[in-house]
């Protein structure tokens, strides 16, 4: 009799067990290890009848993946790729959601970070700007920059630690952005001077915030995130954010094709309530939430949404120039970095104590370094679209190469010229 007492108990027991992991909810993502399993662990306790089965995937990856008849069975997509969710929405990939959005903003500043049909929402939002060292920069007498402008003058000369965007992958939207606020010729001159101020950092060397901390240089172009891991490890840095600057947010979605719809909405509820947000600010993940009342909960986190940021930003639009930009970037900036540093330095010194007639030479001058040979693509550019396409086809990629290989010699022409211009005005009695 004890013995089927103890039969029962144990049934009974593995029944409830049973129960209480009875539904199974696969979530793809891209975020590391440290990030999920705070999320996932705060989520299965708040809801033991639902398991987590985590799929990580690269966004790429992921796409190619969803886009497919016959594809691994997915719930929910949850990462930081733009692309992706505008992608699976176009193909009708997502269902739609059925998050209260109350207390969730669709717009940062003038952008909607979430679709406005809700067809998929944002989860946290990584903000553009600049690290640097207070007390270094304050013993060097450089003021910490407002405004991306400011990094344009000559004080700043090799003072800047700039990414390459075709080989550092944050960089691409840092580009755009500036483009899209200021314009296609007034952004790409300040780069260019942004740039001859500059040490370029490409792929394989140290992060931008590193140069900082190594002392090649004052102030980093990094992100928000980046530059909190730094300052987590012990560095004696601070970020701060640009009057205007750009935020790139992730996203969660439902897959149209879920088997568990009720369970894929209670996780995506869960990821942007106030609970959920709040595991944003654990010190392990440091991230900034979508939820603006969150924020009240760090107050050394500086709040997007309280309105001091000037934020206006296509994402569609920077995603498919994003490539054509980097090829820019390069034929422009990249293979020339030495003569156009040669140059900007040598225009600043001459403008120090220049005369009137030299004055209109280096107006001259300026505005032969600052000539713009590439007009602004319309999205169905033909170049554009071959940089877009050229990392997956060898005919698209061969197009590409001429194109940044005719255009940087066309740079450098420019640029050559101009220092032939500034030789003759510095050999003048």
């Amino acid at each position: 009799m004890l013995k089927n007492l103890h039969f029962f108990a144990l049934t009974g027991l593995l029944i409830f067990s049973g129960a209480a992991k009875a539904v199974t909810l696969n979530v793809m993502t891209s975020y590391p290890q440290p990030v999920v399993m705070v999320m996932q662990q705060a989520f299965e306790e708040a809801h033991p009848d639902i398991e987590l089965n985590i799929l990580w995937r690269r966004p790429h990856d992921a796409l190619s993946m969803l886009l497919q008849e016959e594809s691994e069975q997915v719930d929910v997509i949850w990462m930081p790729s733009v692309r992706t969710f505008l992608s699976l929405k176009a193909h009708g990939k997502l269902a739609q959601l059925k998050t209260n959005r109350e207390g969730l903003p669709i717009l940062l500043g003038e952008t909607a970070i979430s679709d406005p049909e809700g067809y998929f929402i944002a989860t946290e939002v990584a903000g553009y700007g600049l690290f640097f060292e207070p007390e270094k920069l304050k013993q060097t007498g450089l003021a910490v920059p407002d405004e991306w402008q400011d990094l344009l003058e000559a004080e700043w000369q090799d003072n800047i630690a700039l990414p390459i965007p075709s080989e550092v992958s944050f960089a691409n939207m840092l580009i755009d952005q500036l483009l899209q606020a200021e314009g296609w010729q007034s952004g790409w001159n300040q780069w260019q001077q942004i740039a001859a101020n500059s040490h370029l950092m490409g792929r394989g060397g140290m992060f931008t915030t590193e140069a900082v901390l190594a002392g090649q240089a004052k102030v980093a172009f990094t992100m928000d995130f980046f530059a909190a891991s730094s300052i987590a490890n012990g560095a004696n840095g601070k970020f701060i954010y640009p009057k205007q600057t750009a935020f790139n947010p992730a996203h969660i979605g439902i897959l149209s094709v879920t088997t568990q719809p009720e369970a894929a909405n209670t996780f995506v509820d869960f990821i942007v309530s106030e609970p959920g947000q709040s595991l944003l600010l654990h010190p392990d993940l440091r991230k900034l939430p979508v939820r603006p009342s969150v924020y009240s909960q760090a107050s050394k986190m500086q709040n997007p949404f309280a309105g001091n940021i000037r934020h206006q930003y296509d994402y569609q639009t920077g995603l498919q120039r994003r490539e054509f930009n980097a090829v820019v970037f390069d034929a422009a900036i990249t293979l020339q970095h030495d003569k156009l540093k040669q140059a900007w330095q040598q225009w600043h010194q001459l403008q120090q104590n220049a005369d009137a007639e030299q004055l209109a030479a280096l107006a001259e001058i300026k505005s032969l370094l600052q000539h713009w040979p590439v007009e602004e693509p319309a999205m169905d550019n033909v170049v554009l679209q071959d940089c877009a396409q050229r990392h997956d086809d060898d005919k698209k990629q061969q197009n590409c190469e001429a194109f940044k290989s005719e255009l940087a010699q066309s740079f450098e022409r420019q640029y050559d010229k101009a220092l032939t211009m500034l030789a003759q005005l510095t050999s003048k009695p």
